[in-house]
């Protein structure tokens, strides 16, 4: 099964070709490689609801091929916790 992964903030796409019964948990994993951010900080959504249980399989949570999840990261005090990753510039 094709899986498309959404990123709320820009649209970028990822596409995961993956068994239907792949774990929210093991996608979460993989999304995290791939973008290079921690699992911590993104939640999944799928048909506007957060997948909280990551135990759940693709299939038990009703998606099929070329589904869209949309890959949400949390905010702490309106900042988003991605802008925590980038560089550091110090002036010497």
């Amino acid at each position: 099964m094709i899986v498309r992964i959404v990123s709320a903030i820009g649209g970028d796409v990822i596409e995961l070709n993956t068994p239907a019964n792949t774990t929210i948990s093991e996608i979460k994993r993989e999304i995290s490689r791939r973008k290079r951010i921690p699992e911590g900080i993104f939640v999944l959504a799928f048909r506007g609801t957060e997948i909280r249980n990551e135990n759940l399989t693709l299939e038990q949570i009703g998606a099929s091929d070329y589904d869209k999840i949309y890959l949400i990261t949390r905010t702490e005090g309106g900042h988003l916790f991605s802008l925590l990753l980038e560089p550091i510039i110090s002036v010497v």
